[in-house]
């Protein structure tokens, strides 16, 4: 017993859980896993001028027009440089806080996509090879 009462342990637990959520650490298990699709959502989504519009900015596997101030995203090692899809999420929700003063839409933080939007588009880069 504490001096604040007895804790039990789902209370114990719950709290750990909203600290990693507030850390923006993800909780095992909370990315579900990749299926097609989601992968063909997350596509359509990067490829939609109203929404992600990837393309504006970078080369995507079947873009056209394509823009060139991004990287080429159907070259690049996403496994490599995320090493997890969490991190990608994370990059995507607010890439200024993984890489200051970059030049890449907040879209998550300035709510361009939904956090749902955000793991599909997730999905479909993570499935890039």
């Amino acid at each position: 017993m504490t001096r604040f009462g007895a804790v039990r342990k789902g209370q114990i637990l719950a709290l750990g859980c909203l600290t990693l959520l507030g850390t923006g650490v993800a909780v095992a298990g909370s990315i579900p896993p990749i299926n097609a699709a989601n992968i063909a959502a997350g596509r359509a989504i990067a490829f939609n001028k109203a929404q992600g519009n990837c393309l504006a900015c970078h080369v995507l596997p079947g873009g056209v027009q394509a823009g060139n101030v991004g990287p080429n995203l159907s070259e690049l090692p996403i496994h490599v440089i995320f090493k997890n899809r969490e991190k990608l999420v994370q990059f995507i929700y607010d890439p200024e806080k993984v890489i200051p003063h970059i030049n890449m839409p907040r879209f998550g933080k300035d709510k361009v996509l939904t956090d749902h939007q955000i793991g599909l588009v997730t999905d479909y880069l993570w499935s890039l090879k």
